[in-house]
């Protein structure tokens, strides 16, 4: 089996066709659809539909939860097919199990018990996306929902803190009831120049 650092250099090699672009904040990977109820920006309210995602505690840290979530869509998984990939291309050998494309963005909770989650390709169901073989990795869906969201540059995590509390007040000029906890989602892998990442606050709001 192929080991992490190996498999690292081989996604960094598939990545060189689109690297030029993704410095510069240039679009690598598939989203999620959604609908823009509101947009004033940098500010959106969006309708997502149900979304498959694989997620993993970050109680040992962002780092560690990456690479398990990593592992998993390089081949950690019971998978028997050969799924095609999408820019940013994560390669591993096929005979290490199904290989998943990444999509954007990775997100992660900003409050309780902490979690990394990386959303799959819209093409697969919980039934069948491949298993785990990680137990500290789970398969999950997120229910149709409408979300509050911040865009921002830079850094993920230094204005995280910032950028919601100007989520909070432009939901609170709007009358929104927040639903649940905010989440921070980035979409550039970590060569993209802070200033042309992609980072967004997303907080979740009842529907009319």
């Amino acid at each position: 089996m192929l080991s992490r650092a190996t498999r690292a250099i081989g996604a960094f090699a598939g990545l060189l066709g689109v690297a030029a672009c993704s410095v510069f904040g240039g679009a690598a990977a598939p989203e999620p659809d959604y609908d823009v109820i509101l947009a004033e920006m940098p500010f959106e309210l969006r309708d997502y539909g149900e979304l498959v995602v694989a997620t993993t505690p970050m109680t040992d840290g962002s780092g560690a939860a990456f690479g398990r979530l990593f592992d998993y869509i390089s081949g950690a998984n019971t998978g028997a097919r050969d799924i095609a990939m999408t820019a940013p291309v994560l390669n591993t050998d096929a005979a290490d199990g199904a290989r998943i494309a990444m999509t954007a963005p990775v997100l992660q909770g900003r409050e309780g018990a902490r979690e990394m989650v990386f959303v799959l390709p819209d093409d697969m169901t919980p039934q069948t996306a491949p298993v785990p073989t990680d137990p500290r990795v789970s398969l999950a869906t997120i229910p149709p929902r409408r979300v509050a969201v911040l865009r921002y540059s830079g850094f993920l995590s230094r204005r995280a803190s910032t950028e919601e509390a100007r989520l909070r007040d432009w939901l609170a000029g709007k009358g929104l009831r927040p639903t649940g906890p905010a989440e921070v989602a980035g979409y550039n892998p970590p060569w993209t120049l802070p200033a042309y990442r992609r980072n967004e606050v997303l907080i979740p709001v009842e529907r009319d």
